[in-house]
């Protein structure tokens, strides 16, 4: 920046505003922040000083500071494209995505040519949950700057988020040639191809996942090699988990295909899963994270098993049931399930809250179920704390069993699915007990979020990964209530249905 005068301007307001702009030449920014907020005061209603006083503080990471001048800026001059820029991002900056669609819009309108604009009001909508809006805007900035990777990827993320995973392979397949070695991209492109149903490329994209810089699952272990798919007979091979425990629950099947290759097996869990996870099939040697880990020929994070055994929508290894619930404590909850309900009941494990909040389903949803008649609901909620079980508002009528407080993590989960054995039906989210449930071989209704995962593709209700579950999905964005009715609609079919055999006769 050089010196300037403006006309009109006193010589106080000349010199302070001077020595702001060769302060920052000199970047020195805490002392060109000081001299522009005194020339600020002696010309408030100048918007340039106001702008470049936003943008030192947003340089010195001052947001609270930066919003007050670039709110003041925009306000004196509502229609200057860099003001509207800079006030915008920062918006974003401090996510408050909602508040900068409008300045963003302004200056889309203001500058159409301006590729910027569009990708950031793009990125704004899809904040807000606006993926229509934002999809025009990507296309907007994609026309403008055709070579632009980002703008490419994240109008391959408009798509999948309406459902529309073969689009978002184009776009996504567009950002792969502009930037071959961004893993983030690869990783986009292979959850849409999955979600698409094409497994054998979309497990190999999917594979970048693990060189993404906020990745935090690879194990260091430099003396061990990633198997590479070849042959293990007489060889030990390391598995370790990643990601979340439903993760885990639903991948470790892959350990009977490794056995069955001649591979003697180690797989490393999460603490809180060992017990539950012990005397899985495939599994010679079991070790949660934290103790020591044998030595192994080769070794494979959990979710590339699928890519390395060449696995397509057809050959999903099955072998379901594969977890099985202790014997004794199936038969002491039955106790406790008993002497909580009443004779007849068509008893179902509930769980409304899953690690992400997309996929958690409000308590009061399930409120059409539990007025069903002849229907008990059992929650199967765990609380935030370790050892703490969530009491639901009693007036849904929903029992919390006695003694699962003070369980310790891996105790409690041998619980939850002695609780499973006992129930005639679980309702879940997207969740770690809708996958013990499912690797039980119990009856499940999983209710999926618009944007379901990648690993129940696009099928319309049932699943190759678990053949008792059912997936009930969103058909409108945000209606749990549309999901929650077919859910209780079925469920009261079910009931008719034991009531009309009972009646014949038939067992």
């Amino acid at each position: 920046m050089g010196e300037a005068t403006f006309d009109g301007a006193g010589e106080a307001f000349d010199r302070c505003f001077g020595a702001g702009l060769r302060h920052v030449d000199a970047e020195s920014l805490e002392a060109a922040a000081c001299s522009f907020r005194t020339a600020a005061a002696i010309r408030p209603e100048h918007p340039v000083v106001w702008f470049v006083l936003g943008l030192v503080l947003r340089g010195l990471g001052r947001g609270d500071g930066a919003a007050v001048a670039l709110r003041a800026a925009h306000r004196l001059r509502p229609d200057d494209a860099d003001t509207l820029f800079q006030w915008a991002s920062l918006l974003i900056e401090r996510r408050l995505p909602k508040e900068a669609v409008a300045p963003l819009l302004r200056l889309v309108a203001l500058r159409p040519g301006y590729p910027d604009a569009a990708f950031s009001l793009g990125n704004a909508l899809m904040a807000v949950d606006e993926p229509e809006r934002a999809e025009a805007a990507y296309r907007l900035a994609v026309l403008l700057e055709p070579g632009a990777a980002a703008a490419n990827n994240n109008r391959g993320a408009a798509f999948l988020s309406q459902g529309r995973p073969e689009e978002a392979v184009v776009s996504y397949r567009r950002a792969v040639r502009l930037e071959p070695g961004s893993a983030e991209h690869h990783k986009n492109l292979g959850v849409s191809l999955l979600t698409a149903g094409n497994f054998a490329e979309g497990t190999a994209e999917y594979e970048w996942r693990t060189r993404q810089a906020v990745w935090q699952w690879n194990r260091d272990r430099p003396d061990t090699p990633l198997w590479d798919g070849g042959p293990l007979n007489g060889k030990t091979i390391l598995v370790h988990f990643e990601q979340g425990l439903g993760d885990t629950v639903q991948f470790i099947r892959y350990m009977t295909v490794l056995k069955a290759m001649g591979a003697r097996t180690i797989f490393e869990c999460q603490p809180p899963l060992k017990r539950l996870l012990t005397g899985v099939p495939g599994v010679d040697a079991l070790v949660a994270r934290g103790e020591p880990l044998p030595e192994a020929d080769c070794l494979l994070p959990l979710m590339s098993l699928p890519h390395r055994c060449r696995t397509t929508v057809a050959t999903i290894p099955g072998g379901v049931p594969y977890l099985r619930a202790d014997p004794e404590r199936a038969a002491f909850w039955r106790r406790r399930i008993a002497e909580a309900g009443r004779p007849g009941d068509f008893r179902v494990g509930i769980q409304w809250r899953a690690a992400g909040d997309d996929r958690s389903i409000p308590l009061e949803r399930f409120a059409r179920l539990s007025h069903l008649s002849g229907v008990r609901l059992y929650s199967l909620q765990k609380a935030d704390g370790p050892g703490q079980w969530e009491r639901p508002d009693d007036r849904l009528g929903i029992v919390s069993l006695p003694d699962r407080d003070g369980k310790g993590e891996d105790e409690g989960f041998v619980d939850t699915a002695a609780i499973i054995e006992g129930m005639d039906l679980i309702v879940a989210c997207d969740s770690v007990v809708g996958h013990i449930a499912g690797a039980m071989g119990r009856p499940v209704f999983l209710a999926l979020p618009w944007l379901g995962d990648w690993r129940w593709m696009r099928l319309p209700d049932r699943t190759p990964w678990y053949p008792r579950t059912r997936l009930f999905r969103m058909t409108r964005r945000n209606d749990w209530d549309g999901v929650m009715a077919r859910i209780a609609a079925e469920i009261a079919a079910e009931i008719d249905a034991a009531v009309a055999r009972r009646a014949a006769g038939v067992s």
